[in-house]
């Protein structure tokens, strides 16, 4: 049946506006499988950027810096999303830019990158950048409006409810989010987010928040405290509130309560990949394969590079007597992730499925 692992893996929503710990679950059928519950850019220019340090030694990893600013003044850009991705497109690790408009990934290793980053009425950035050994590449990002534009600051959310905050609120909860994405700091974003809502009560995006910081801190009650509240002040109108509770419960193997959250949360945002991977999980907990199938196919359409909804997918195919196509899953888990922490017990699956079929394991290929 199922069980409860404590790992943890960091997820983005479909919009790239916040990340968050999801638990894993583990699935045991044919073998142990752990499965689990982290969005893109273009660009209005290429540029290509290449530094290392000639006295480091190659191919060592490095940091990847750099800073945000606006092409119209020049103002630095804090609170807004910078996301690094593979060459190949695939995500490799998301942050916030700091009250200086700086940001920082610090350990890269060696290849070529491209960073990324999108604001709503401002066009699309994108540079590419490798990775050659310390001190490694700096990036200067700059923003221009976008045509047809209101030209609205950016950040990690740029809505017309933000910028209607007091602007004591607004500094709040910016620093708020770059104690917790950032940082890495749930308890000191706790108190951010506390002054923002002393300021402004029915800011439900700080309530929503708070739940986030406090998964962080494996305090579940208050956790799903603060989402449900989120939920009460939006209305029932706020996706991302409805689809970490969804997680929240099928993480507890509740996953009769994880369906309806899920639906509800995808009933508001349809094209949320994170809804649509919640919803067949829980649709699989159920013992429903084929409509868990369904719903893994829409996730995979919206988020065909998330290493672990193969795993989940080759779940589901072994469920149907799918044995093939459940070994094609298995292949793509391991060449989006070939050394992660469920790489092994995912070769391991894939083998003994390759000897059900009555044939030799076919080598694996790291990166293949």
């Amino acid at each position: 049946m199922f069980s409860t692992a404590c790992n943890k893996i960091e997820c983005f929503d479909s919009k790239g506006r916040f990340l968050h710990h999801l638990s894993l679950a583990a699935i045991f059928f044919s073998a142990t499988i752990l499965l689990a519950n982290p969005a893109m850019c273009q660009s209005s220019g290429s540029m290509n950027t290449t530094i290392g340090s000639p006295g480091s030694p190659a191919n060592q990893p490095a940091p990847v810096s750099g800073s945000v600013q606006l092409a119209t003044n020049n103002a630095e850009v804090h609170g807004i999303k910078v996301t690094l991705s593979a060459s190949s497109g695939l995500p490799v690790d998301s942050v916030f830019t700091d009250s200086r408009g700086n940001f920082t990934f610090m350990t890269v290793p060696a290849g070529s990158y491209v960073v990324t980053i999108e604001a709503e009425g401002y066009e699309p950035y994108r540079e590419t950048v490798n990775v050659m050994g310390r001190p490694g590449p700096r990036v200067y990002a700059t923003l221009r409006v976008a045509k047809n534009a209101t030209g609205a600051p950016p950040g990690n959310a740029v809505s017309s409810r933000e910028l209607s905050l007091p602007h004591k609120a607004q500094e709040s909860f910016h620093k708020g989010l770059d104690a917790l994405y950032t940082k890495r700091d749930p308890a000191g974003s706790l108190v951010f987010f506390g002054q923002v809502l002393l300021l402004a009560p029915d800011f439900y995006e700080a309530y929503y928040n708070q739940g986030v910081a406090y998964l962080r801190l494996h305090k579940d009650a208050e956790a799903q405290a603060a989402l449900r509240k989120s939920i009460e002040l939006s209305k029932d109108h706020f996706a991302d509130a409805y689809i970490t509770l969804a997680s929240m419960s099928a993480d507890a193997e509740k996953f009769t309560e994880a369906e309806p959250l899920a639906r509800k949360g995808l009933a508001i945002q349809p094209d949320s990949w994170r809804g649509h991977y919640e919803l067949a999980r829980a649709l699989f907990g159920e013992g429903l394969p084929v409509d868990a199938e369904q719903s893994a196919m829409e996730a995979r359409r919206f988020q065909p590079g998330f290493p672990r909804l193969y795993i989940l997918l080759a779940n589901i195919q072994l469920r149907l007597g799918r044995n093939e196509s459940a070994i094609a899953d298995l292949d793509t888990y391991l060449k989006l992730e070939p050394d992660g922490p469920y790489s092994a017990q995912a070769k391991q699956l894939k083998e003994k499925t390759e000897k059900s079929l009555g044939r030799s394991p076919a080598p694996t290929i790291p990166g293949h």
